[in-house]
């Protein structure tokens, strides 16, 4: 439920412009029958919006061309639709963007994979950063929240709306990303709790010190031990 009004909100948001057209026009019709025929008010109101039928030259051009209007905003929303199901990585990235108090996921290994199957089960809100399309294609078709990118980039993690992540889990398996994404998710982010994924023991310390809160290492059980710290 709370995707779909996420999604909703988003749909309203690309299409805020198409809605206010809509609107004006209403309230331009509504003007019209108001200030220029001379009807009451409440009269003007519901015969802009075809709640009363009026008579005249004004009213059949006013149906005319308000019927174009809504064709033309039902094709939009139909256009936009095709594109998000044939194209899904745009959706799903502006879907990133609008959760709030998440968990996000930094690569889609097969820790990734867990966790993200253990957070849709549980209701947890999340969002995976995973620069391999392939990856995640079942998740893109699902229209979850996906980033298609290299966690590197500054813009995948501000796209997932970080600031306002109440966790980062950086489950790949690249040793490069867990030592930068671990420090640009902390300079993001003061207050989030941070679990790094390393399988090199000596970095361990060298990882906490670019603020990460617990770094979980090869020769322990991670999906659990990152569950745990989730639920605490």
């Amino acid at each position: 439920m709370k995707t779909f009004l996420i999604k909703v909100k988003i749909i309203a948001k690309d299409n805020r412009r198409i809605f206010l057209v809509v609107g004006l026009w209403f309230l331009m019709g509504a003007c019209i029958y108001h200030f220029v025929l001379g009807l009451s008010l409440a009269t003007s109101v519901r015969a802009a919006f075809f709640f009363k039928q009026v008579e005249g030259d004004f009213a059949g051009a006013y149906g005319i061309w308000t019927q174009a209007i809504i064709f033309g905003v039902i094709l939009s929303l139909l256009f936009q639709n095709v594109i998000e199901r044939y194209i899904p990585e745009r959706s799903c990235r502006m879907l990133a963007k609008e959760v709030h108090d998440h968990i996000i996921v930094i690569g889609y290994s097969h820790l990734g994979r867990r966790l993200v199957h253990y957070f849709r089960e549980k209701g947890i809100p999340y969002c995976v950063i995973e620069k391999d399309r392939e990856n995640v294609d079942e998740l893109l078709r699902l229209g979850e929240p996906v980033i298609t990118d290299d966690a590197k980039e500054l813009d995948a993690l501000l796209d997932a709306n970080i600031a306002e992540a109440k966790a980062v889990v950086v489950a790949s398996n690249n040793l490069e990303t867990a030592l930068l994404v671990t420090k640009r998710a902390r300079e993001l982010n003061k207050n989030c709790r941070i679990v790094t994924r390393c399988y090199q023991d000596e970095f361990v310390e060298i990882i906490e010190s670019l603020g990460a809160n617990e770094v979980i290492s090869s020769s322990k059980n991670a999906f659990d031990d990152i569950v745990a710290r989730m639920e605490s």
